[in-house]
């Protein structure tokens, strides 16, 4: 409704367009209608805009979720086991190698013997370390040859007394590597049984930690989530880049912590939020390892994605509102141009017409009383021509009034305001003029279509002018000026036709 009342304000049915120096509150109109449209179309294309943004963000996040991360999972899954389930099938090899079952029952006699065979492994399979630790020695040998006796009270060795109680076959374990100190080692830790099921030691291979890192940093880097490993206790084991920011696993999701959700499932998918940000996690259990395998990813890159897609719509939003704002203020300006014409011209003779002529009047009133100047009207009118309407038809007498308009119009002054007051009447305002300088006009016009003959349509017709004249009093009105011109203009149709009367 806003819009089709400004149109009506703007273009309403009984227009009347005032002159160009009047024009300023069609123009105000003009630039509040523009306003009101740059409003509604920038409201549309934000509010299009930010819908189609949370819209997609929050389908993205969904999909990620239930979609991406799972499938990221999988292929995380696979490959983890296509570049550390080798070392368990190497340990598994070693295991149940009856080379090494027959050396430990044959009682450990020649240790070069198990030195050889570690480093015959370490060497094929291109591991960092290979060990064999009996249970009857409790030796500890290495590829570089025995390197110590394990010790139940050494805090250091617990881990393989720990290892030895565990109920599955083998484990992962994270530990510095006794050949060197200095390195931490992901160590495959494989129980050896003989045939009979007597427990013999725990043999296995070592892999470097910044290898299986740099693995775990390149799967964060092409899939742009956080990638690490918990163990049953929902402890952090192996990660690879540090991460953006520490999971709390007591805090609660749907009624469960998250360590619940993680450690009661072999495979989980949920979501939460932390502060604006919704976090997105999927887990799965690999029985390989006995660890879960977590995949976190928080839908902040998603943001700035789709942030920056926001921002290029409504960088396009706005070229296209600045585009139809500026079609929409020149059809405007255009359609008042030809209504402005249409509403303040003669049709047949292109001057200004009555509806004109009043505001303009009305101005110069104004104007000369201010300065205290003269103005003068001078009402025009055609003797006779209903007798050449008669005569010629009304076709013929539009051809003569053009011709009238334009010898007039030659006549008068470029300060002067020439307007069509009506059939065959004519006026001029003329500022800086009074009565006898209207005078001497009024008489170089008669003179002047005393001394041009009218051929039209090979009819010859003379033309002769009755003129009125009035000029501005101290107290005149504009319809009191115009009123004495026109008395003055009936005086001489009066007393004989092409006269001039001052009134």
């Amino acid at each position: 409704m806003a819009i089709v009342n400004f149109m009506r304000d703007l273009f309403p049915s009984d227009y009347a367009p005032q002159p160009p120096f009047l024009n300023e509150a069609l123009l105000s109109k003009k630039i509040k209608f523009m306003l009101l449209l740059c409003g509604i179309l920038s409201l549309g294309f934000i509010t299009t805009s930010m819908v189609g943004y949370f819209i997609a963000r929050d389908s993205l996040s969904k999909q990620i979720s239930t979609d991406t991360l799972p499938l990221i999972g999988d292929n995380i899954y696979s490959e983890i086991q296509r570049d550390l389930l080798k070392p368990i099938i190497i340990s598994s090899l070693m295991a149940n190698d009856t080379f090494l079952r027959a050396w430990v029952i044959g009682g450990e006699k020649t240790p070069v013997d198990i030195q050889n065979y570690l480093q015959e492994i370490q060497s094929s399979y291109r591991t960092v370390t290979s060990f064999f630790i009996s249970d009857r020695s409790l030796k500890y040998y290495h590829s570089t040859g025995v390197l110590k006796t394990i010790d139940e009270n050494s805090a250091a060795d617990q881990w393989y007394f720990q290892a030895k109680n565990m109920r599955a076959s083998h484990e992962l374990n994270i530990d510095y590597d006794p050949s060197d100190p200095s390195s931490l080692t992901v160590f495959i830790n494989y129980k050896v049984f003989d045939q009979q099921g007597g427990f013999l030691g725990i043999t296995g291979v070592g892999l470097a930690l910044e290898n299986v890192q740099k693995i775990l940093e390149d799967y964060q880097s092409r899939y742009r989530g956080e990638i690490f490993f918990v163990d049953a206790n929902a402890k952090i084991t192996l990660r690879g880049a540090p991460l953006s920011k520490g999971i709390d696993f007591a805090k609660l999701v749907d009624g469960q912590s998250i360590k619940q959700r993680i450690l009661d499932h072999e495979i989980a998918a949920f979501s939460y939020r932390e502060g604006l940000h919704k976090i997105m996690l999927n887990s799965r259990f690999l029985e390989e390892f006995h660890w879960y395998l977590v995949v976190r990813k928080s839908d902040h890159n998603l943001d700035d994605n789709l942030f920056d897609s926001l921002l290029i719509n409504l960088l396009i939003s706005l070229i296209i509102t600045i585009m139809v704002l500026s079609i929409s203020w020149f059809t405007l300006s255009g359609y008042q141009r030809r209504l402005e014409a249409m509403a303040t011209t003669d049709k047949l003779t292109g001057l200004n017409n009555r509806q004109m002529f009043d505001p303009i009047l009305e101005r110069l009133l104004k104007r000369a009383a201010r300065s205290n100047n003269d103005l003068a009207a001078v009402i025009i009118d055609i003797d006779y021509f209903k007798k050449v309407n008669d005569q010629h038809g009304h076709p013929f007498g539009d051809k003569v009034l053009v011709e009238v308009a334009n010898l007039i119009k030659k006549t008068t002054r470029k300060s002067d305001v020439l307007c069509r007051w009506g059939g065959e009447e004519f006026v001029v305002l003329m500022l800086n003029c009074n009565s006898v300088e209207a005078m001497n006009f009024a008489a170089k016009l008669q003179a002047v279509f005393a001394a041009t003959p009218f051929s039209i349509e090979e009819h010859s017709i003379e033309i002769q002018l009755s003129i009125g004249i009035s000029s501005r009093t101290t107290k005149d009105k504009p319809d009191k000026l115009i009123f004495r011109a026109d008395q003055a203009l009936l005086s001489a149709k009066n007393t004989g036709r092409n006269r001039i009367v001052i009134g």
